[in-house]
């Protein structure tokens, strides 16, 4: 407020109209971080010997996964296995949950890479130009999360209409589908297809001159995965024994596993301990490919001095550990090329909000009670952390959440021994023991977490009459454009549908 007695918002201190409703906004705000600091100093309350146990636990189970997704996100395996432990550690500061978990995710991954439109421009301008502007964005992304925690904005998730988050998980499962099956089938990955499929053109009437072009982004990969599928001669066999051997193993092996353990154990450890399916699938799919003399895709080996220490000496460990992680500090970044590739600094503006209210629907889903605003600031700091070290945006972690909570995660110091125990395995002693698992493995391992979905679909079955229409509005609109439109489509769609009611209030699940 001013020497002429006027709130900043444009109302005067004498009505008390603007006035009065900026100082509830202002309570609420404290109000809002006020409870966000009493969960977490709560929560740190119960930390014990079982968050190192369970921390442990989610770093050794996660690193197919870590490999997996920076894969998704069009970066080395590699490297985004030692750029996964600084965001966890970043967001473990932050949050009040236990168990929680983050890291890029096939959820991020693929919004990035397609909204970036990843595969153009690292072909164009090689990898490590496609690390700074995905780093630039994740740092954007970050930044967007912040400002809409401060906001209160955690609370609107509460509004979004079930049918459209219904469609839009469907449709992302079909995105990720579409792009790791060529990892599952055929030798080379994606090159195959890439370097073989021509893509129909289609003349656009928005281009000036008229001129028929490919078609892009979610419509290319439809149309690829249906090339695929179509032609089953062209599939490798090695490739195909591989995936489907580990695909097997996940999906229809997990009982089978905790009975062993059980056995093992002598039955102190009855319940099926999650995410040990994929270790299995990961070794035995990499032993087999030794075994067979397998030529095609795989990890690989850390090049040289790219983790930050040449040697596992204690003192450069921990030197990389604090400060050789980061790649490049957020006034170095290439935010101008950023700002051309998204249509401009309202585009990428607009691109970066969408992604982060999008991205924190994945922590909606893990948290399941207490206030959100903490969480998607800690969804903002680890994107920040995440996009300094070179890798995508991160998100909230579903299967790894449930690791950490049957490994019995109570406090967020299972979070801090998770990112330290990441680090450690990014060395390049342990890292050079994932160098021969075939990527083939590590595409079965991502199809496995979504094929159910998609095949059977029982949420989508479910709606009928308007619902439906939107739902399955959403989903295909996901599957041929990117996730980040097809949700404003599916939110447009619900829109028309009910103008009496712009948005519907929906139970947090």
């Amino acid at each position: 407020v001013g020497s002429s007695g006027r709130c900043p918002c444009g109302g005067g201190l004498g009505s008390g109209a603007w006035a009065q409703r900026c100082l509830l906004a202002f309570r609420g705000l404290a109000r809002e971080l006020g409870r966000g600091a009493a969960l977490e100093a709560m929560a740190w309350r119960g930390a014990s010997l079982g968050d190192v146990v369970a921390g442990v636990t989610v770093a050794c189970t996660s690193l197919p996964q870590y490999i997996a997704y920076a894969e998704m996100a069009g970066l080395s395996g590699l490297h985004g296995l030692r750029t996964s432990g600084p965001p966890i550690l970043a967001f473990a500061l932050v949050t009040g949950s236990p168990s929680l978990s983050i890291g890029v995710t096939s959820i991020t991954a693929i919004m990035a890479h397609s909204t970036l439109q990843g595969a153009e421009y690292r072909a164009a301008h090689g990898e490590e130009a496609w690390m700074d502007l995905l780093g630039a964005f994740a740092v954007l992304v970050g930044l967007a999360s912040v400002l809409l925690s401060l906001l209160g904005a955690a609370r609107l998730v509460a509004y979004i209409p079930g049918p459209v988050k219904t469609g839009w998980k469907l449709g992302f499962a079909v995105t990720v589908v579409a792009s790791q099956t060529a990892g599952a089938l055929f030798r080379v990955g994606a090159k195959y297809p890439a370097q073989n499929c021509r893509l129909p053109k289609v003349a656009l009437p928005w281009v000036d001159n008229g001129a028929a072009l490919p078609i892009s982004g979610g419509s290319a990969a439809m149309y690829r995965l249906c090339w695929m599928m179509l032609q089953p001669w062209l599939w490798d066999l090695d490739t195909v024994l591989l995936s489907a051997l580990a695909l097997a193993i996940v999906m229809k092996c997990k009982s089978h596993l905790g009975k062993v353990i059980s056995f093992l154990t002598f039955r102190r450890v009855s319940k099926p301990i999650a995410g040990l399916e994929v270790i299995a699938a990961t070794v035995l799919g990499t032993l087999l490919a030794v075994l067979m003399g397998y030529s095609g895709s795989v990890v690989g080996k850390m090049p040289s001095g790219a983790s930050g220490a040449s040697s596992n000496s204690a003192s450069e460990l921990a030197t990389y550990a604090l400060t050789g992680w980061v790649r490049q500090l957020p006034w170095d970044m290439p935010w101008s090329l950023l700002a051309d590739r998204l249509g401009g600094w309202l585009g990428a503006i607009a691109s970066a909000v969408a992604f982060a209210g999008v991205d924190f629907l994945a922590i909606v889903s893990v948290v399941e009670s207490g206030p959100l605003g903490p969480e998607l600031l800690g969804q903002g700091f680890g994107c920040v952390v995440s996009g300094v070290a070179g890798s995508a945006p991160v998100g909230g972690s579903l299967s790894r959440s449930l690791v950490a909570q049957m490994a019995g995660a109570s406090s967020p110091l299972a979070g801090l021994v998770a990112g330290a125990a990441t680090l450690a395995l990014a060395a390049p002693g342990p890292s050079a023991l994932l160098a021969p698992t075939p990527k083939a493995v590590l595409a079965a391992v991502v199809l496995a977490a979504v094929l159910p979905s998609v095949l059977h679909p029982k949420d989508m079955l479910r709606l009928g009459g308007r619902a439906s229409l939107v739902a399955w509005s959403t989903t295909a609109a996901t599957a041929l454009l990117d996730p980040t439109k097809g949700f404003l489509v599916g939110v447009a769609v619900h829109v028309v549908l009910h103008p009496k009611r712009l948005v519907t209030r929906q139970k947090l699940e």
